[in-house]
Order: structure tokens, then sequence, then C-alpha cells
């Protein structure tokens, strides 16, 4: 479960916006300070990096 990735579309929901550019540049922004060569970002790294509880991201990608 902790390698599953975070797409743009997830953030866009996590985000509640409907502008797909403004969530990729949050989502190219995380990467890149997590890892300057970083091309892809897990739900768990997004936890972490945000400080948000992984069970309570997980089940709104879910949808439970």
């Amino acid at each position: 479960m902790n390698s599953i990735f975070l797409s743009v579309k997830d953030l866009m929901r996590l985000m509640d916006t409907h502008h797909y550019d403004s969530a990729q540049r949050a989502h190219k922004g995380i990467r890149d300070a997590i890892a300057a060569d970083k091309r892809k970002l897990t739900i768990k790294e997004y936890c972490e990096f945000e400080k948000v509880p992984f069970e309570e991201i997980w089940e709104f990608l879910r949808g439970n």
C-alpha cells in the first residue's frame, strides 16, 4: 500500500480545484521538495510532506 502513486487528478480532488495546471504545479513542487529528480509521488510521501493522516487521505481518494 505504500507504493501507490498520487496522480495530479488525485491532487486536484484533494485541493478541491478544477484547474489541472495549478494541481500539476503543486504536485511538481512537492516532488521537487522531496528530491530534485523525482518523477512520481506516492500517497504516503504526500501525507508525510503535508503532515496529514494517511488513512484519511486514503479513504477520501478511494471514496469511502
